[in-house]
């Protein structure tokens, strides 16, 4: 590669300390060398920054602010801290593939594009690959709106890769208390109408599952997904992306209500319910429902 351009990557954690290292050395360990890394550290008590300042690596920067629990807010810290040409992301639990910034990177430049993602395989805390209840990782490179909205293609963080200026053009992470978990995916909906993406077919990144994973520390995951959808209807999209983001919402409203049932909060699952009814298939999501709380 004769042009290799500096790339920004940040790193989100919180308490995270034996993980946190486990991710770094996984930045280290790069094949491609022309990173910097930006730690952005949510107020952990637990030595995180001080162990992280001990290794005195000049590629290394932690930011440490107030707990908030904004994942959005620190992303967007840290890319505000960089001056890399592109971005790249990586939850402090997860782990790169050596080769992934040399790969992907290529990819990108030799296709002109200016972000893209690729492949993903959850692992236990043995390191050892599990099942991935999402299904099979698909890449789909070019205008992926229709497939990003739908589900079809699945980007996870950790091989998101953007060109800086695509990034500052689209407005970042959305730091609204109400996308807190689902800020990376209304982002990818964002860059996928803005651009064409380009998918890399290889494992980038190794996902932890675990305990105390981000996204299993909040209970209703599916009205954070729905608000997605909602303010993508907001933009008023065309009538094929707009159907597709309202039977999606009328979905992830319907798992909400089921949620609220099995928990015996029967008002909030009949608000749920009346909303699945309104933007879905009607009886098609009410009746599911039905069948699968009682």
């Amino acid at each position: 590669m004769i042009n290799q351009p500096l790339i920004t990557i940040v790193i989100p954690t919180y308490n995270r300390i034996e993980f946190v290292q486990q991710a770094i050395a996984s930045v280290i360990a790069q094949t491609y060398i022309h990173w910097e890394l930006i730690i952005v550290d949510d107020g952990s008590y637990d030595g995180t920054a001080g162990t992280i300042n001990s290794m005195n690596d000049s590629h290394i920067k932690v930011l440490q602010l107030k707990h908030s629990g904004n994942i959005a807010y620190l992303r967007n810290t840290g890319v505000k801290a960089g001056s890399g040409e592109w971005l790249a992301f990586l939850d402090s639990d997860d782990l790169w593939v050596p080769q992934k910034l040399e790969i992907q990177l290529n990819h990108l430049m030799r296709e002109g594009k200016q972000w893209g993602y690729g492949g993903f395989e959850l692992i236990n805390n043995e390191m050892q690959p599990i099942p991935n209840r999402a299904g099979m990782y698909r890449p789909v490179s070019g205008w992926i709106a229709k497939e990003v909205l739908s589900t079809e293609a699945s980007v996870n963080i950790g091989t998101l890769m953007i060109k800086r200026s695509l990034f500052e053009e689209t407005g970042g992470f959305n730091e609204n208390a109400d996308l807190i978990f689902r800020e990376d995916y209304e982002l990818v909906i964002r860059l996928a109408l803005k651009e064409e993406s380009q998918a890399i077919p290889d494992i980038l990144v190794r996902v932890r599952e675990h305990g105390g994973r981000s996204t299993n520390a909040f209970q209703h995951g599916h009205d954070r997904t729905a608000i997605v959808y909602e303010r993508f209807l907001q933009t008023n999209p065309d009538k094929e992306l707009a159907k597709i983001a309202r039977l999606r919402m009328a979905h992830e409203f319907a798992e909400g209500a089921l949620k609220r049932i099995r928990e015996r909060n029967y008002s909030e699952a009949t608000r749920r319910l009346w909303k699945a009814f309104l933007n879905g298939d009607r009886w098609r999501h009410l009746l599911s429902v039905i069948r699968r709380g009682i």
